[in-house]
């Protein structure tokens, strides 16, 4: 259920930065995987075309990171969610600090995560995509060879 706003998660009320910022908190802590509880929890409605509902007690997104393709789209493939989309990208974003980090050292990699803004705790982050950006192509301008 929580943590809630101003921390990072993956509720539907949330900024995008916030979805992403749960995956730099995951790297900056050092951890090495996340697991999340659940990605389709909703309550199961009795016809396909049925308006989705969230289960009670959980905050709005809480476990959904896929809708029913039967709802949202004309096939019967599971339709991931804009959360899905920046969790994705948040993961890329790890993958950027690792690479920064082979050439550069950890210590630098979260140097740099700090200098620009993106991620310096919890309750401290980019609330737009800018800082990440230039997080981003600092990266790609020293690896790039």
């Amino acid at each position: 259920m929580g943590p809630y706003d101003p921390q990072p998660n993956w509720h539907i009320g949330m900024r995008g930065t916030q979805h992403r910022a749960v995956m730099w908190r995951v790297w900056k802590e050092g951890g090495t995987g996340f697991l999340y509880w659940g990605s389709n929890c909703y309550e199961k409605a009795m016809i396909p075309s049925a308006e989705i509902c969230f289960r009670r007690g959980l905050p709005p997104g809480d476990g959904v990171l896929f809708y029913p393709g039967e709802v949202f789209s004309s096939s019967h493939e599971p339709v991931a969610s804009l959360r899905l989309e920046r969790i994705l990208s948040g993961m890329q974003d790890i993958e950027y600090l690792n690479l920064y980090s082979s050439k550069y050292g950890r210590e630098e990699a979260l140097a740099l995560l700090e200098k620009t803004g993106a991620y310096l705790g919890p309750d401290r982050y980019a609330h737009d995509h800018g800082p990440v950006d230039v997080m981003r192509g600092e990266v790609y301008r020293t690896c790039r060879s």
